[in-house]
């Protein structure tokens, strides 16, 4: 690939830090693409087969309502990326994205970022890592958007009280435990009981309060058992936002960019947990729990996305009543 075009995308966020030759390589999987002002780049509940890279230009990414209206979710320029999930998983667009005006870059199609991450490239598993942050701070974000609002009629629950002690559980029946969970299926057994030897075990009875919104970054809890909570304080109780069952990772965004939690942590259902400190992050920053972490970001930004999108959409509905 020529050097000016190495050079273009060097000045894409998700490259920053990356040496030419390390760019070089994941360009090489690169297709070029190129809008009108007002063109669709893809539209919401298209299947998502990759992710766009922007060089020039501007794309507004809107989702459509329950009231048939739409919102503005985010507006991106030359150096950020769009369609960034459709990298984690496989699925189908969650918004839409338009071109604002004439807008140019690059396409990195799913399926060959996916053999260059096997394959250990450093540059595509430098993007993985620019995904997963960028999808901490866009949840960050929607928190913050939902807790600036007022919660919907019915949305406060009580905040519960107890707290959470150590468990004695052996190693390998815990092991034996987190392998049974369908995300970690993928670890071996040895895998399993190193990822646990770095943790804490948790028991902790419903109530009990993990993290407080505005405390800082502890790690990562993986739900083995129960259910954990997160959940805005509001006057009068809390507002839930969301539930991880057993298999799910709470608290993924903080682990990732060490901010400060969002929104507080508490059990809904007595919970058994593996806490992985925050300092244990090298040992998971790349390979099969990174994978998951970056699934698990997905899935609490969609979830909240559509959370507020409800929310809005009743907003509009009440004002039409």
């Amino acid at each position: 690939m020529a050097a000016d075009t190495v050079g273009e995308l060097r000045g894409v966020a998700a490259f920053t830090g990356m040496s030419a030759r390390e760019v070089a390589s994941l360009a090489a999987s690169l297709a070029p693409f190129a809008l009108a002002a007002g063109e669709l780049l893809y539209r919401q509940n298209d299947p998502a087969e990759g992710m766009h890279l922007v060089t020039a230009g501007r794309i507004a990414v809107r989702g459509r309502t329950l009231a048939d209206g739409l919102v503005a979710l985010a507006e991106v320029g030359a150096g950020d990326v769009v369609g960034e999930f459709a990298l984690i998983e496989p699925g189908r667009r969650s918004a839409s994205a338009q071109a604002l005006e004439a807008t140019r870059g690059w396409f990195l199609p799913r399926e060959q970022f996916e053999r260059l991450l096997f394959a250990g490239d450093a540059a595509a598993l430098g993007l993985a890592r620019h995904v997963r942050k960028l999808a901490a701070s866009r949840t960050r974000a929607t928190i913050a958007a939902l807790a600036a609002e007022a919660p919907g009629a019915g949305e406060l629950r009580g905040w519960g009280e107890g707290a959470a002690r150590p468990s004695e559980r052996p190693a390998d029946e815990m092991a034996t435990m987190l392998l049974g969970l369908h995300p970690f299926r993928a670890l071996t057994p040895a895998e399993a009981t190193d990822l646990l030897r770095g943790g804490k075990i948790v028991e902790a009875p419903r109530g009990a309060v993990l993290a407080q919104a505005g405390g800082p970054a502890d790690g990562l809890r993986i739900v083995v058992r129960g259910a954990l909570r997160l959940a805005l304080p509001r006057p009068g109780g809390v507002e839930q936002l969301l539930v991880h069952g057993p298999g799910k990772l709470a608290g993924a965004g903080p682990a990732v960019d060490g901010d400060p939690h969002a929104a507080a942590l508490d059990v809904r259902e007595n919970a058994l947990v593996v806490h992985l400190a925050r300092a244990q992050a090298k040992a998971w920053q790349g390979g099969k729990l990174a994978e998951l972490v970056a699934r698990q970001l997905t899935a609490d930004l969609r979830a909240l996305s559509r959370q507020q999108g409800r929310r809005r959409s009743m907003a509009v509905l009440n004002e039409r009543a």
